[in-house]
């Protein structure tokens, strides 16, 4: 398949440029897949950092912002460049996406459109109820959904949908990234950090459904135990100054560092100093931190939502609590804390099932596969 017209073109649909899990997990693929396909990746957005990465690596990449009356515009754009383009493929990702590509992608004549399930409902902000009919009545002018986890299908099911309309591959990472060589002590220097203290470290936007406030109650518990450790508070959200307010009113500001949003290459040096890797979220999907912090080897504690439990092996790469239970996720972090030959046992064990479940290698394998069986089952070709 050298030739252009002989590649197997795929279309990617997204709502948003700017980078978050699903945008992190597409960028990732579509910058590995072999020359047997021609990756596009259109935004209903405007320009954002995930499009100026994916335009660096030769993709090609169009935005077409969804905003009032000119959505109406955008979309009949939209129409005329899948007449054009020819694309085999449709790849949708989110509720926008997938209402939008659904219906423009089969008047257009595009034979296989699937969506990517990222999070255990095919929505976020839109009223569920809403939500919900809009995506059942369009559901079935696709071939179904691609999800990253198991509990997300099983959610949808026992919803109504189709079981035999659903594929499950996990997210990928490049793993090796993960083997940092710098000495930890430079690392921590170079970040400020206290060289003498156990890290627990949250890599999480600060917004309401990653259970923020939880985990400051819970590190509130561990610290009145009289425990010596440093949190830090990786991303930005819209609870920032709320969060911090909180962390001040606990008397907590040498404990809890806010750090910001952080660089891929920022975030590999900061898991790598690691001792606890902990995540306290409301509603999951299946969240790549946890497998980034397992492949730099930090036992994780984090609430059992969404695909979390098909990440975490309990008592053998971390532990897991019920969402809102703040003084299990005390006691876990205390655990892990006071014994260190534990967090070495996890350590180990978390680095061989990051390896062994969660490469990109891998990832990328069982995508191209199922896109090339879905090509030849839709159009004949091999």
């Amino acid at each position: 398949m050298k030739d252009i017209d002989k590649k197997i073109k795929i279309l990617h649909i997204l709502g948003s440029a700017n980078f978050g899990g699903t945008e992190l997990m597409t960028t990732r693929l579509v910058t590995k897949m072999s020359s047997d396909f021609c990756n596009s990746v259109y935004f209903l957005s405007e320009k954002g950092k995930v499009g100026e990465e994916l335009e660096s690596q030769g993709i090609d990449v169009y935005y077409f912002p969804l905003k009032g009356i000119f959505s109406v515009i955008q979309i009949f754009r939209l129409y005329k460049i899948f007449l054009s383009n020819k694309f085999h493929i449709l790849h949708l990702y989110g509720l926008k996406a997938n209402l939008v590509g659904r219906i423009i992608g089969k008047l257009a004549g595009i034979k296989v459109i699937i969506g990517g399930l990222r999070s255990l409902y095919p929505f976020d902000k839109a009223p569920k109820k809403l939500a919900f009919l809009l995506d059942r009545l369009t559901f079935n002018l696709s071939q179904g959904y691609i999800s990253n986890s198991k509990r997300a299908i099983e959610f949808l099911v026992s919803n109504g949908y189709n079981r035999k309309k659903f594929w499950l591959i996990y997210n990928g990472i490049n793993v090796e990234e993960f083997n940092s060589s710098l000495n930890k002590d430079i690392i921590k220097q170079n970040y400020k950090l206290p060289l003498n203290k156990p890290i627990i470290t949250c890599v999480a936007n600060l917004r309401p459904v990653k259970g923020h406030n939880n985990l400051i109650k819970a590190l509130d518990i561990v610290k009145k135990m009289a425990k010596n450790f440093v949190a830090l508070f990786i991303g930005e959200g819209e609870l920032k100054g709320g969060l911090r307010n909180s962390v001040k009113k606990l008397n907590l500001e040498d404990t809890i560092l806010f750090l910001g949003r952080r660089s891929p290459k920022e975030i590999v040096d900061l898991l790598s100093v690691t001792d606890i890797f902990v995540l306290s979220s409301l509603r999951e999907g299946l969240p790549t931190s946890i497998i980034e912090a397992m492949a730099a080897g930090c036992p994780v504690v984090a609430t059992s939502v969404g695909g979390v439990s098909e990440l975490v092996a309990e008592g053998v790469t971390g532990f897991l609590v019920n969402s809102g239970d703040v003084e299990g996720l005390a006691s876990r972090l205390i655990l892990l804390l006071d014994n260190s030959e534990l967090r070495v046992k996890m350590s180990v064990a978390g680095k061989l099932r990051a390896i062994n479940k969660f490469s990109l290698p891998r990832m990328v394998s069982e995508y191209e596969s199922l896109y090339k069986n879905l090509f030849s089952v839709y159009y004949g070709k091999k």
